[in-house]
C-alpha cells in the first residue's frame, strides 16, 4: 500500500475510535481527516467532492419533511389510535400492531428513527393498560421499523444501493427487504414466545411503562390537512413504486405542496427541525471520505488484502460479525453500513452469492437497535418506570449481544454454502 492509502486507513481507524469513545459525529471527523489525505496524495479537493451523496441528502430531507407533515397534521396519530382501538384487549396481537405500523412507515421511506421516536411513547401509552405487552411491544416496534429500513425507498436501503452502484453490482432491493422482514418476524415471534413462557413459569420479564406516557394530545385542528397528508403518503408510494419517480424529489415535491396549501398549520421552522441533520452530516462526511479512499486506491488495496484471509467463508463471517459489533457500539446503523458495504461489494460483488452476502451483513445490523446505548433502546428505558430502568438496561444489552452472536452466523451459512 502507498503512503496516502496507509494514512487514509489509519485516520479512518482514528475516526471510529473517536466517534465511539467521545460520541463525536463521524461525518465531521471524516471531513476533517480528508485534508491531510488530500495533501499527502496530491489530489484536488474538487475530485473528492464528486463522491458527495447529493441524492441521498435530498432523499433523507424530502422523506423526513413528508413524514413531519403526517405527524404535524395528526394523521399518523389518528391512524395508530384506530389500529390499537380495533385490536382492543387481544393482547397477543398488540405487539404485532406496532411491528406492522413501524415496518410500514419505514418501508414507505421514513428514516427509521422518526417512526421509532413517534411510536415508542404511543406504545408505552397502550402498555399502561396492558403491562404484560409493554416490553415486547416496544421491541417489536423498533425491530419492525429498523428492519424495514432496508426498503429501496428508505435512506438506509439507498445507502446500500449506492455502495453497490459504485462498483457495478446489482441485487434485488426488495428481495433484501423481504429477507430482513422475515428475520424480523422470526425474532419478534421468538421473543414473544419466550416472554409468554417465562410468565407461565413464574419468572415474568415484563417492564412497567412510566405513567407520564399516558398523556394525550389535543385533537387535530384541521381535518383537511390531515386528509391531504394521508393522501400525499399514498401518492408518494404510488409514484415511486409504479411510476419509478425519484424517491427524494417526489417526497420533497409533495412536502412542498403541503407546505404551500397548509402554511398556517405547518410551521416551516418546526418542520425543518424534524430533518435528521446530524445523520445527514454523518453520512455525507463518511461517504465523501470513502469516495476519497476509493479514488486513491485504498479500497482496492483492502479488497486485495482481504483475499489473503483464506476462504470466502471466513471473510463473510468477518464482515457479518464486524458489522454487528460496530452497530452495537456505534449508534448509527446508517454510518456502519456506509462503511462496511463498499468492502463487502468489493470482495463479493461479482460472485453468485452477492445477494446473500449482502443479507448476512445488512440484516443483523438492523436488530442491534434495542441496544441501550442507541436512541431506540434509550427511548424504551426512558418510557419505563425509574425503579426498573437499571435492570432493563442490562436486559436490553444482553439481548442485543445475543442477537449479534446468533443472527450473523445463521445468515452467513447461506452464502457460505453457495460459494
Amino acid at each position: 500500500m502507498t503512503a496516502p492509502q496507509v494514512l487514509s486507513l489509519v485516520l479512518l481507524g482514528g475516526i471510529l475510535v473517536l466517534a465511539i469513545l467521545r460520541r463525536m459525529n463521524i461525518g465531521v471527523l471524516a471531513l476533517a481527516a480528508a485534508l491531510p489525505v488530500l495533501v499527502v496524495a496530491g489530489v484536488d479537493a474538487k475530485a473528492m467532492y464528486t463522491a458527495f451523496p447529493g441524492d441521498i441528502v435530498v432523499l433523507i430531507a424530502g422523506v423526513s419533511l413528508l413524514f413531519a407533515h403526517l405527524e404535524r397534521s395528526r394523521a399518523l396519530e389518528l391512524f395508530v389510535d384506530r389500529v390499537y382501538a380495533a385490536i382492543g384487549d387481544r393482547h397477543g396481537l398488540i405487539p404485532w400492531a406496532g411491528f406492522a405500523i413501524g415496518a410500514a412507515l419505514s418501508t414507505a421511506g421514513a428514516f427509521s428513527t422518526a417512526p421509532i421516536a413517534f411510536l415508542v411513547p404511543m406504545v408505552a401509552h397502550v402498555g399502561v393498560r396492558s403491562r404484560r405487552t409493554f416490553l415486547i411491544s416496544e421491541l417489536a416496534v423498533i425491530i419492525g421499523a429498523n428492519s424495514a429500513g432496508l426498503s429501496p425507498l428508505n435512506p438506509t436501503g439507498a445507502v446500500v444501493r449506492a455502495a453497490a452502484n459504485k462498483v457495478g453490482v446489482t441485487y434485488s432491493g426488495w428481495g433484501l427487504w423481504a429477507v430482513s422482514m422475515t428475520v424480523a418476524v422470526i425474532v419478534v415471534a421468538v421473543l414473544q414466545a419466550l416472554t409468554v413462557l417465562a410468565r407461565r413459569r413464574g419468572h415474568p420479564v415484563e417492564a412497567t411503562p412510566a405513567p407520564a406516557a399516558a398523556e394525550q394530545h389535543e385533537a387535530p385542528s384541521n381535518p383537511w390537512y390531515m386528509a391531504a397528508s394521508g393522501a400525499a403518503l399514498v401518492a408518494f408510494v404510488l409514484l415511486v413504486v409504479l411510476a419509478t419517480t425519484d424517491v427524494g424529489l417526489t417526497a420533497m415535491c409533495l412536502a412542498a405542496l403541503l407546505q404551500i396549501a397548509f402554511h398556517a398549520q405547518a410551521d416551516e421552522r418546526s418542520l425543518l427541525a424534524r430533518i435528521p441533520w446530524n445523520s445527514i452530516l454523518l453520512l455525507c462526511g463518511l461517504l465523501t471520505y470513502l469516495g476519497l479512499m476509493q479514488r486513491i486506491g485504498t479500497m482496492d488495496s483492502i479488497a486485495h488484502i482481504l483475499q489473503h484471509l483464506g476462504t470466502g467463508a471466513l471473510l463473510i463471517l468477518v464482515l457479518a460479525y464486524l458489522t454487528a459489533l460496530l452497530c452495537n457500539i456505534e449508534s448509527s446503523t446508517l454510518g456502519v453500513l456506509g462503511l462496511m458495504m463498499p468492502i463487502a461489494f468489493g470482495s463479493f460483488g461479482h460472485t453468485g452469492a452477492v445477494f446473500w452476502v449482502t443479507a448476512a451483513v445488512c440484516v443483523p445490523s438492523a436488530l442491534m437497535v434495542m441496544n441501550p446505548i442507541h436512541v431506540a433502546g434509550t427511548l424504551i428505558i426512558g418510557n419505563t418506570v425509574h425503579e426498573e430502568q437499571d435492570a432493563l438496561f442490562r436486559r436490553l444489552l444482553i439481548l442485543a449481544a445475543t442477537l449479534a452472536v446468533v443472527v450473523p452466523g445463521v445468515l452467513s451459512l447461506i452464502p457460505i454454502a453457495l460459494l
